[in-house]
């Protein structure tokens, strides 16, 4: 059996089921170790199976540097020391947990794999990338392996030293199947979810999941869905499923563009297949994002894509002309122009949906599973 540490920053809704099914695995002993109990300011709780360890201690607000807070927590050392793990897993570099956890391992010679989500295709302030640039190589290079979420991550793995064969796919990801399967079902009461939902009879629903925050863009997304109603004869309805602090802005905006929309909130399990089996269109218009399990969640419904090409799943979920449209973040006129084509062909968005579930379905919890414990045997003979 191999005792294996995993280190990250926070539980989450795309990596407890992983966790959970490998904590299950006989060849696993698994001590999963969480920085805080959220670095996001996540509004979500967890049921999780297996039995974290949660750390504690000051927050440095860090957001506008690295897109998260920063928890101090030098405990992570002790524990390290007591725990005599074979192989640790750390989630990236960017939390003093996990930096610490590299260090650790690095001086008592214990091999450990890196999960990376970061590409190349997000914007990054000129700080963030000269740090990257001076410390990442002596990170990625001495890594017994690389978990990378996708393509574009792999690419990011690559360029600062990972040979090639140390690289595996481990996605960010749902159980695509039982998403698929539930989703099929809560169709069956689609007129009823759209009344609930608030769309008009004959409206095209236009839904983007996410929270309302800048680098989300669901300012972007009201406009692009008002500036699509004037290249489409086919009414729109827009659907924001979310919370944050933008949600007044976004009131505002939508109510002086005279913009059809509803505010649905937060949404978890049922309530949230709910609103994807209401949908015709899936909208995502992040500004930055390093993968958007929103993406796999959509997919896994049989949804056409309008995507943004800054974010991490479009690179595989998404085949521009086959089951979605690509546009950039920033360019309106374009994300209306691809909301509008979705929008006046009904025909187009049923074969974009169904070539979406072909897409995403290697995208499930059982491979990834393998890999992760293969990559974990692997490390060991490295």
């Amino acid at each position: 059996m191999i005792r294996v540490g995993y280190i990250a920053g926070e539980p989450n809704p795309s990596r407890a089921p992983h966790l959970d099914r490998i904590a299950e695995r006989p060849e696993i002993e698994l001590t999963v170790i969480y920085a805080a109990p959220t670095v996001h300011r996540r509004e979500w709780t967890l049921d999780l199976k297996h039995e974290p360890i949660i750390l504690r201690g000051p927050i440095v607000p860090a957001v506008r540097l690295l897109h998260h807070d920063y928890p101090l927590t030098p405990q992570i050392w002790r524990l390290l020391d007591r725990e005599c793990f074979d192989v640790l897993v750390i989630g990236g570099w960017s939390l003093l947990a996990t930096q610490l956890a590299i260090v650790w391992a690095r001086l008592h010679r214990v091999p450990y794999l890196v999960i990376s989500e970061n590409h190349f295709r997000e914007p990054r302030g000129g700080i963030v990338s000269a740090l990257k640039r001076i410390v990442l190589p002596h990170v990625v290079g001495p890594a017994a392996g690389h978990l990378v979420t996708g393509t574009l991550a792999r690419e990011h793995q690559l360029h600062y030293g990972a040979e090639p064969d140390s690289i595996t796919i481990f996605p960010n990801t749902v159980d695509v199947e039982a998403f698929g399967r539930r989703a099929d079902h809560l169709r069956s009461r689609r007129d009823e979810l759209r009344r609930g939902l608030g769309i008009p009879d004959g409206a095209v629903a236009v839904t983007q999941v996410s929270r309302f925050i800048p680098f989300k863009g669901p300012d972007e997304a009201v406009a692009a869905v008002a500036r699509a109603r004037a290249l489409t004869a086919r009414p729109l309805h827009l659907v924001l499923v979310g919370s944050g602090p933008m949600r007044a802005q976004l009131e505002a905006q939508a109510a002086a563009l005279e913009l059809s929309v509803t505010f649905a909130g937060w949404r978890s399990g049922d309530s949230l297949l709910e609103a994807y089996a209401a949908t015709d269109v899936f909208l995502l218009l992040s500004r930055r994002e390093p993968w958007g399990i929103v993406v796999n969640e959509a997919a896994a419904c049989g949804l056409p894509l309008v995507l943004t090409d800054t974010i991490g799943a479009a690179a595989d979920l998404l085949v521009p002309g086959e089951n979605g449209e690509l546009v950039r973040s920033g360019d309106v006129e374009g994300q209306a122009r691809a909301i509008a084509k979705l929008a006046a062909d009904e025909a187009l968005r049923e074969r974009y949906g169904r070539r979406s579930r072909e897409l995403v379905a290697p995208w499930g919890y059982e491979p990834s599973v393998e890999s992760f414990v293969a990559a974990v045997q692997r490390a060991l003979t490295r």
